[in-house]
Order: structure tokens, then sequence, then C-alpha cells
């Protein structure tokens, strides 16, 4: 007769407790070393749609002064009626009324900059503000160069109102990438102040290096206060006159400020 063997246990075993907590250890690794490139992917699309961004603004700038016989769209300060038109807005037919590309998605300013304040009632700053002539009007992640000056009263002797009588395009900027003080992202008066700013739309380049050389760290601190040097890294886009966009780096700006090389003028 055969033997009778008893039968097998079907149920494998499970986890032991070491073998578990190893198990997420493992896990934990592994989710350590992916989460920075993952980081770092999105970090990439966001600043490439920047570029995109910033570039297609660019472009429409450059379409409008063709279309007006290269003269820039006006900006603030051409007239007190006109002072809270932001020059983008004149820019809407020459890139399709996209909204989108005048953000960039790095700005922690994006939604104010794009929404203002609705309901509070504050002149220039509320979208719905019962005067039609007091009312918000978007803005950009974006400000043009203060020595490309966009209109006719400031034009004098520093500022450059015509595209065609910008000599080097390709070598001249046009478009910074506007300055973002984080903690205005928190604080009402902060936000108020951003958004009524009366050079909101433009920087003061021309007046950027009249502290040099005698007040290297005045001239970076000026600059610095309008434009943003890292929002990308330790980087920030800028947009020239001949359409194209470079990334340019902290380091880089501080070396033009050493040698007192005033990268915002047009080179003629």
């Amino acid at each position: 007769m055969a033997a009778i063997h008893p039968p097998s246990d079907r149920n494998p075993r499970g986890f032991t407790m070491v073998e578990l907590l190893v198990v997420i250890a493992i896990i934990a690794t592994l989710m350590g070393l992916l989460l920075p490139a993952v980081q770092g992917v999105r970090a990439a699309a966001r600043r490439t749609q920047c570029a995109n961004g910033i570039r297609q603004v660019a472009l429409g700038v450059i379409l409008y002064a063709d279309a007006h016989r290269g003269r820039f769209p006006s900006r603030t300060h051409t007239s007190e009626e006109s002072r809270y038109l932001h020059w983008i807005q004149q820019l809407a037919p020459f890139i399709e009324s996209v909204d989108a590309i005048r953000m960039c998605p790095d700005d922690p300013l994006a939604g104010l900059r794009m929404n203002g304040l609705p309901g509070s009632g504050e002149d220039y700053a509320d979208p719905q503000h019962p005067d039609p002539a007091k009312r918000f009007t978007p803005q950009t992640s974006y400000v043009a160069n203060g020595y490309l000056s966009f209109d006719d009263s400031v034009a004098g002797s520093k500022g450059i109102n015509n595209l065609n009588r910008v000599g080097a395009r390709s070598k001249t900027v046009m478009l910074f990438e506007k300055f973002s003080n984080p903690a205005t992202v928190a604080s009402r008066t902060l936000q108020l102040a951003e958004l009524r700013s009366s050079h909101f739309d433009h920087t003061h380049s021309p007046e950027w290096f009249r502290w040099y050389p005698s007040r290297k760290d005045r001239v970076l601190r000026d600059i610095s206060a309008e434009i943003q040097l890292s929002r990308h890294g330790e980087a920030a886009h800028f947009a020239y006159a001949d359409g194209h966009v470079e990334l340019v780096a902290e380091q880089q700006i501080s070396e033009w400020v050493e040698t007192g090389f005033d990268f915002a003028k047009p080179a003629l």
C-alpha cells in the first residue's frame, strides 16, 4: 500500500516584518531618486513654456512695429488717460489674443498680474471697477527694456521709439522677465502697489549704470529690483529685437556689472 503523505501547504507564507521593512526601504529609496528627476523634468517644461511665451510676445512686438512703420506700441507715461493701458494689450491682434503666452508659469505673481483683484473696488486693481477709466487691465510677466521707449514722451536723448532705428537687433534686448517679490503673494498692500506702479510695464534701464563704478552694488540692486535674474534656477530669459530668446545666467549679469557693460543699451 502506498504511503499516505500529509497534504502540502498550498498557502504561501506572508512577508515577515523584517522583509516588509526592507521592501518599504527600497521603495522609499527609489522614490527619493525618482522625485528629483520628475521635478527636474517639470522645471524644464515650465522653463521651455516661459521661453516660448516671451518669444511669441517679442514676435508680436515686431509684427506690431512692422505694421506701424517701425513704431513700438505705447507704454505708460504716454498720457494720464492711458497710464494703466499695458503695451501688451495693443499686441492682441498680433498674438491672436492668446492670454496664456503673456504669463510665465514660474512667475509667482502670474495670477495677480493676469486677474488683478476682482471685486475689490480698488482703482486700477479691480477689473470690474464701476469707472471704466479705472479698471484693471491684464498685465504680463515680461517687461519692456526702458531704452526702447515705446512712446515719444521719453524718447529724447536715451530712448529709441522705432524698431527701424535699432541697428543690431540680435544684440539688443527688447524684453526681460519682470521681477516678482514673493512677499507680494500674501500682502494686500504689496499687491496694490504692484498693480498700481506707474512703471509696471517697463524698466528704467537707462539709469541702471549711473552709479558705476563707485557703487557697483547699487547698480546690481537697481537691476534686480526691476528684472528677474534667477527665475529658472540661476538664470532668466532675455528676448531680443530679432525675436530670439536667450537664457542668461545671473552670474553673467554680475560679471557685466563688474565690468561696466550696459547690457540693456541698444546695439546701434
